[in-house]
């Protein structure tokens, strides 16, 4: 099936952030659903996947390189203020299950790119541009975890994997294996996952000839001719762009180029998921 990105139809679910949930684990289904992860041997294969936890939420997240962490830009903006958290304050626990982390580090900048504006983050424009780079504060062995390697999509139409936390699920990754490409725009693609709520900053994921790349991050939700769809950003591009703003900027420059973003105040914790997004 293929689905032209261009018959978005709006799918708005109220204001300020929006509380959600992860669809029921498919344990017992085919290869291709959501499921959580069976073991602890299958758990430990995707341990470079992390929750982020800002303090008022979570989103999922990537590790890319030692201290070089992958998500969603809006994952580092508060859902209902758009204020940035400052990065101290953001919280990467890879391999997070049922309680144990393999590794938790704290942020020491942010770097996302600079005509992102979370403000309007769920218009479809903007999300080709929802990807951010996180520093950590001290680096993860890599004879503790291995990074995920990134590349870049390509035009073929092979199925690709997510791994994704979630609400109801935060306390463990759930993967979805076989997930299609359903339609191309610019760096924004469509896919058949079934993760949906809770799983933004998720990384899209590609295996072939035992190799497994990053090609995407999970950014939103739509629907597209009838269908619910998954929303996510290629890397392609764009990593490029926000590793040369890594590398030229200082650590504490302006939101956007490499971030001691401003402090906020705020109550309670929401999940930040994969949005409903406006065309």
């Amino acid at each position: 099936m293929r689905l032209s990105l261009s018959a978005l139809i709006i799918c708005v679910l109220g204001t300020g952030a929006i509380a959600q949930s992860l669809p029921t684990i498919q344990s017992t289904g085919p290869v291709g659903g959501l499921r959580e992860m069976g073991s602890a041997d299958e758990a430990a294969e995707w341990n470079a996947v992390g929750r982020l936890d800002t303090g008022a939420s979570f989103c999922s997240a990537t590790l890319i390189g030692p201290d070089l962490v992958l998500t969603a830009a809006h994952c580092v903006y508060h859902p209902i203020t758009s204020i940035p958290f400052d990065p101290e304050d953001l919280t990467f626990s890879a391999g997070l299950r049922n309680g144990r982390a393999e590794a938790v580090r704290n942020v020491r900048r942010v770097v996302v790119l600079p005509d992102y504006r979370p403000q309007t983050g769920e218009e479809f424009d903007m999300i080709g541009l929802d990807l951010a780079l996180l520093e950590l504060q001290r680096p993860i062995s890599r004879s503790t975890i291995v990074p995920i390697a990134t590349g870049r999509t390509g035009r073929g139409d092979d199925p690709v994997t997510v791994v994704s936390y979630g609400a109801e699920r935060e306390a463990y990754a759930s993967i979805e294996e076989d997930c299609q490409i359903l339609a191309r725009r610019g760096p924004v693609r469509s896919l058949s996952c079934e993760v949906a709520s809770g799983s933004s900053g998720s990384p899209v994921l590609r295996i072939r000839d035992n190799r497994t790349e990053v090609v995407a991050v999970m950014s939103a939700m739509a629907q597209v001719e009838g269908e619910d769809v998954s929303i996510a950003v290629v890397l392609d591009g764009q990593l490029a762009e926000l590793l040369d703003l890594y590398d030229r900027e200082t650590p504490f420059g302006p939101v956007g180029t490499g971030a001691s973003f401003l402090n906020r105040a705020n109550d309670g914790r929401e999940t930040i998921g994969a949005r409903f997004i406006r065309p």
